[in-house]
């Protein structure tokens, strides 16, 4: 009897510590002054979707906002490309770096702030030309989605 008890218990013990905690991604905001992505409601799922991932690689199991141990809410601040040129003679160079700016709100189930934080991600493109002949491409969306998704992943980062 007392090694059934023992077994029984050891059991229990290993079960609650493989319990994982749950997380969800809570408010998504744009608050995005100026440009193209003003308000835009596409970038906001794009990066809950990207969020989700990061807090699956992170080892946390996905729920619903009320049944969560923890919520990450992000604000976007700041979305934009900056340009660079450069020429001297023959010889042309075009840096193109998107700047993602995200604050990131940890806070319990119950709705208690438990941290916030401020991330800045850059994705850089670079291009050169001699004379005419040109050997990048124009700027492309790798370079936003690559910006986007390392700025995520720095934000559930830090935030845990």
């Amino acid at each position: 009897m007392r090694t059934f008890v023992l077994i029984m218990v050891a059991i229990l013990l290993s079960i609650s510590s493989v319990a994982q905690q749950k997380a969800a991604v809570g408010t998504i905001s744009n608050s995005i002054k100026a440009g193209p992505l003003t308000g835009n409601k596409n970038l906001a799922l794009g990066i809950k979707n990207i969020l989700q991932e990061a807090l699956q690689d992170k080892g946390f199991s996905l729920v619903d906002k009320f049944d969560a141990d923890y919520v990450v809410d992000v604000e976007i601040s700041f979305f934009d490309v900056e340009q660079t040129k450069q020429g001297v003679s023959v010889f042309h160079e075009d840096k193109n770096e998107v700047v993602i700016r995200m604050k990131g709100t940890l806070s319990d189930g119950f709705g208690k702030i438990l941290k916030n934080i401020n991330t800045e991600s850059k994705s850089s493109e670079i291009s050169t030309s001699t004379l005419l002949i040109n050997e990048g491409g124009q700027f492309n969306s790798a370079v936003q989605r690559n910006a986007v998704k390392k700025a995520c992943i720095s934000v559930v980062t830090k935030l845990f």
